[in-house]
């Protein structure tokens, strides 16, 4: 997976944790559907909110498909997906995962960023 890379600030961030080390910062739920594959999208990604602590999942437009070639060679159809919200702001939840999470971001350059919305969100 690659990130475009950009200035970060902590304005417009969507924040997702892959089943990798490390948080993926994007600036917005539709630049990280356009990013994470449909196959990551629908077996690592373990959780998403925005910058105002507003959970969201992903949703499937049209799943993975999956086929047997021939014995164990296999075929994958990608789907499509979006992110859309699943919940109430959760604060809580974003500063634990930003707590646990926020080391390595990816990229590099929204570790400040996230270390000053872990800030603004322990002020609330």
């Amino acid at each position: 997976m690659t990130i475009e890379r950009r200035q970060w600030c902590t304005a417009n961030m969507f924040i997702v944790l892959l089943d990798e080390p490390g948080l993926f910062v994007f600036d917005s739920p539709e630049t990280a559907a356009r990013q994470i594959e449909p196959p990551d999208a629908e077996s690592e990604v373990r959780a998403a909110f925005d910058d105002g602590a507003i959970p969201y999942r992903v949703e499937w437009i049209r799943p993975n498909q999956r086929q047997v070639i021939t014995g164990s060679i296999r075929s994958i159809e990608f789907g499509e997906y979006h992110f859309v919200r699943s919940g109430q702001a959760d604060p809580v939840a974003l500063i634990r995962l930003l707590e646990s999470h926020s080391d390595y971001p990816d990229p590099p350059e929204a570790k400040e960023s996230l270390e000053t919305l872990l800030h603004k969100m322990r002020a609330v």
